[in-house]
Formats: C-alpha cells, sequence, structure tokens
C-alpha cells in the first residue's frame, strides 16, 4: 500500500471507530487500544472472507463483547 493509501485506510478506521464509540459508548481499553483492535478485526473478516455487509454487525457485536469482557462482566468471573 502507498503511503496516500495507508492514511486513506486509517482514516476510514478512525470513522469507524468514531461510529462505534457514538453507538456503543467509549472503549475502556482507549483509542489507541481500539484502533489497533479495529485494523486486527477488519484483517481477520477479510481473511475470512466475509461479505461486506455482514462486517459491520458482526464487528459491532465482537465489540459490545470486548467492553463486556473488559469492564469484566464476561461469563468467565470467578
Amino acid at each position: 500500500m502507498s503511503s496516500e493509501q495507508d492514511a486513506a485506510a486509517r482514516e476510514l478506521l478512525e470513522i469507524f471507530a468514531d461510529a462505534l464509540e457514538q453507538s456503543h459508548g467509549p472503549c475502556f481499553a482507549g483509542r489507541a487500544a481500539l484502533m489497533d483492535w479495529i485494523d486486527d478485526q477488519f484483517l481477520r473478516l477479510a481473511r475470512l472472507d466475509v461479505p461486506d455487509q455482514m462486517a459491520d454487525p458482526m464487528i459491532k457485536t465482537a465489540y459490545l463483547l470486548w467492553q463486556t469482557e473488559t469492564a469484566g462482566l464476561g461469563d468467565n468471573q470467578d
């Protein structure tokens, strides 16, 4: 990817992060962790060849699960 493509991809991830936090609350792990997490999610879904229309709801669901686990509210409580 060229530096221009990298910058454009980063901007799209920023927009997605903004929308995600606006809809579902701020990330408990902080913005830098959220940006890394979103990048990883998109790469994972691309490797799995997930249809475009499914990527958004899958990431939103994964975000809510991640935030629940980060807050200590997941199923794995001791």
